[in-house]
């Protein structure tokens, strides 16, 4: 039911506070989550204020419920993605709650889903300040259930950012490590003091465990700012992603190795994966996936769902887990993208119900009781790899409430 924002939605949202939103699934009925600007396939989820374009989200909601309706919420984040001070009328305009219309169900697949589309802003929600937004998705009627959280940012473009990802670093040269390097141009914009009005934040990949953040600028000369020649900027450059290719359930396709149907799913194994230790080039989209199908119209609807075994050959690593990593995960570290030690197949193994189409991925140890990734031990750190380092801006000025996005810029990370 349409109903305008409520007292009882702000005591929620001040319960709240605490949470840090990032994208993610929190039911495994959820698939094929993506986060984007509308109409650009592999795009950041990133809009200017006012603007033309818009933020989609869609997914599948796997076997789904008769009568089943999903309605959605839009949170305010500070910089660091925990909710703003800001009360939801005073950063939009329109409805709490209201339903995600836009559903089609799935045509002729082994597993039946209804697939999702939202747009924001919309007819109903239009967005009034700019900083780190977040929908969650949930039955209607049913606040307390989040399905899913999608994490997007919204901008002004009031400061200009250049810079350069380069593997001449403050500690080694072409030694397995990229350093960003990048200054900020505040002239469009009143900054007396940044150190304290400026919070800036660089993220590799798009991951969220990489994300560096209180970032103090290393110079400053009139309305420029530089951030170069920080340690805390220095990044383990890993390797080009691994990918592969699902296409139809008729033949294996690209990094597959064979396809079987056991009641009631499709099961795609795999060829195991081993350690890396050489670069060799390959075009990948620094983990990202899009759902495709061979000989369909609408890969939307007509996409079928597997199970997907992914293997990683390797001694059993002590001290920490290993993960499936990329956006297939949206690059979360939990339950679903955990692998399991096999001691029979001498392997990390993990099986993810996952949609027809091109993926990327990549594996990543996790120590216990920290929370950044790193390559597995036996995998090789190569400088030559390609990343993506994203810097982020965020202006709040003295008796400011919330967090502004001025400016966000992506830097390719080859030499």
């Amino acid at each position: 039911m349409k109903r305008w924002i409520t007292a009882a939605m702000i005591v929620c949202a001040m319960a709240a506070k605490g949470q840090i939103y990032e994208t993610a699934v929190r039911s495994n009925r959820v698939g094929a989550l993506e986060v984007r600007v509308a109409g650009e396939r592999l795009s950041e989820p990133y809009v200017e204020l006012g603007g033309e374009r818009q933020i989609e989200v869609t997914f599948d909601m796997l076997n789904p419920e008769p009568g089943e309706r999903l309605a959605y919420s839009v949170v305010h984040c500070d910089a660091d993605g925990r909710r703003s001070a800001l009360v939801p009328m005073e950063y939009m305009d329109g409805f709490d709650g209201m339903e995600v219309d836009d559903a089609a169900p799935s045509f002729n697949t082994t597993v039946p889903y209804m697939n999702y589309r939202l747009s924001l802003p919309n007819e109903q929600v239009r967005l009034k300040v700019s900083g780190v937004y977040a929908v969650e998705i949930y039955p209607e009627g049913r606040r307390n259930e989040v399905l899913l959280t999608a994490r997007f940012n919204v901008g002004e473009g009031l400061v200009a950012i250049s810079g350069e990802a380069t593997a001449n670093t403050d500690v080694a040269l072409n030694r397995g490590v990229q350093q960003v390097n990048f200054a900020v141009d505040t002239k469009a914009l009143t900054v007396n003091f940044p150190q304290r009005e400026l919070k800036v934040f660089v993220e590799q990949n798009r991951r969220p465990d990489t994300r560096v953040g209180d970032l103090q600028p290393t110079s400053i000369g009139g309305t420029r700012l530089g951030y170069e020649h920080d340690r805390r900027l220095i990044f383990e450059a890993g390797n080009e992603y691994r990918r592969f290719e699902c296409l139809t359930y008729r033949h294996a396709g690209m990094g597959v190795e064979r396809i079987g149907f056991h009641n009631p799913y499709y099961h795609v194994d795999l060829r195991p994966d081993g350690p890396r230790r050489a670069y060799v080039y390959d075009e990948d989209q620094n983990g990202r996936f899009f759902a495709a199908c061979s000989g369909c119209g609408e890969a939307a609807r007509e996409a079928d769902y597997g199970l997907v075994h992914f293997s990683y050959v390797s001694e059993r690593l002590p001290g920490g887990e290993v993960y499936v990593m990329g956006d297939l995960t949206q690059n979360v570290f939990d339950d679903r993208s955990r692998m399991t030690y096999n001691e029979a197949s001498g392997c990390y193994e993990a099986a993810l119900m996952l949609k027809q189409g091109y993926y990327n991925y990549g594996y990543v140890f996790v120590p216990n009781g920290e929370r950044r990734g790193r390559m597995p031990a036996g995998d090789e750190s190569l400088f030559e790899a390609e990343n993506e380092y994203t810097v982020s801006v965020f202006y709040r000025p003295a008796m400011g409430r919330y967090d502004r996005l001025v400016g966000r810029l992506t830097i390719g990370g080859r030499r």
